[in-house]
């Protein structure tokens, strides 16, 4: 009697602890569950928020569309009239054409730490009023190649965010390949690099692309040259 006593009462204990791991198995799978459930919430919500990051950085770009940074002007030649002094002094400095008018909607040094002596000055930002004599000013300034003002040379870049400065960085090795090889290209579209090549038109949006691109070329230069 005693052992069948402490047979059942093994037995009831036994069902108790299987009862427990069922419970604790259930407990498990519904955790499982729920982390995958949340790794994919988790994985939408991020490729919403890089959306989201990629139009907020669109736009930002956009807005500054009609801007033109210049490097190298010293601070105090412009006389605290900077829209007049380069309506003024732009047009000889480029050489651009005597009917077109620079119409500027605003000036200002960028916001950046302010520079010791031995530095560049502040960049300026100047505003146009019109996208078409943004892209004449950028051209003119790229084919003299050299531009002064009191022997002080000056850069004419498009202004562009941080992160897409960043990006077009990325493109310096693919660049110095493609002069190596002679080939033209301009970047477009933010951080994308163009190439036209025999009547066609190719564009990048990964350094990889551009270094692939180069490698196909070589590799069917080096072909022709073994025939």
């Amino acid at each position: 009697s005693s052992i069948k006593e402490q047979t059942s009462l093994i037995n009831h204990k036994v069902d108790a602890i299987d009862q427990h791991f069922e419970e604790a198995e259930t407990r498990i799978s519904t955790l499982e569950d729920h982390e995958e459930e949340n790794i994919k919430k988790m994985a939408n919500m991020e490729a919403k928020l890089c959306k989201a990051w990629e139009r907020l950085e669109d736009l930002e770009n956009r807005s500054r569309c009609n801007n033109i940074c210049i490097m190298g002007l010293q601070k105090g030649v412009e006389d605290r009239k900077p829209i007049k002094f380069l309506k003024k002094n732009l047009p000889n400095l480029l050489g651009m054409p005597e009917e077109e008018e620079i119409k500027i909607e605003k000036v200002h040094r960028s916001l950046a730490p302010r520079p010791k002596l031995t530095q560049q000055p502040c960049p300026i930002i100047m505003r146009l009023l019109k996208f078409q004599t943004r892209e004449l000013i950028l051209k003119k300034a790229q084919e003299k190649q050299e531009v002064s003002w009191e022997n002080h040379r000056l850069t004419f870049f498009q202004d562009l965010s941080k992160e897409v400065h960043q990006k077009r960085k990325l493109f310096w090795e693919a660049k110095q390949q493609l002069r190596r090889f002679g080939i033209k290209y301009y970047m477009a579209c933010l951080a994308a690099l163009k190439i036209h090549r025999n009547g066609i038109l190719h564009s990048f949006s990964t350094p990889v692309e551009v270094l692939a691109f180069i490698k196909k070329i070589d590799v069917g230069s080096r072909m022709r040259e073994r025939e």
